[in-house]
């Protein structure tokens, strides 16, 4: 018996890598929208911190609370 066998493409899987391709871009605007919130979080909690360093060592050193408070309002912490 002589059998012969043909490759059989199979194409039923394109539409879904093509399907993944369009959201690759939706994922790295969520992933960026993320960071930055992550960061403004951060920088919001390092400001609060040094704010309350500030008060706390203003009686022993109060030029570097000075300098921290005002750190602090130009947005170096940023």
């Amino acid at each position: 018996m002589n059998t012969a066998s043909a490759s059989v493409v199979d194409n039923t899987h394109q539409p879904a890598v093509a399907a993944q391709g369009d959201c690759a871009p939706r994922f790295r605007r969520f992933g960026a929208a993320l960071w930055r919130a992550l960061e403004a979080g951060g920088r919001s909690r390092a400001n609060r911190e040094l704010l309350e360093f500030a008060d706390r060592c203003e009686a022993q050193q109060p030029e570097l609370a000075r300098e921290l408070r005002a750190a602090c309002r130009q947005g170096v912490v940023a």
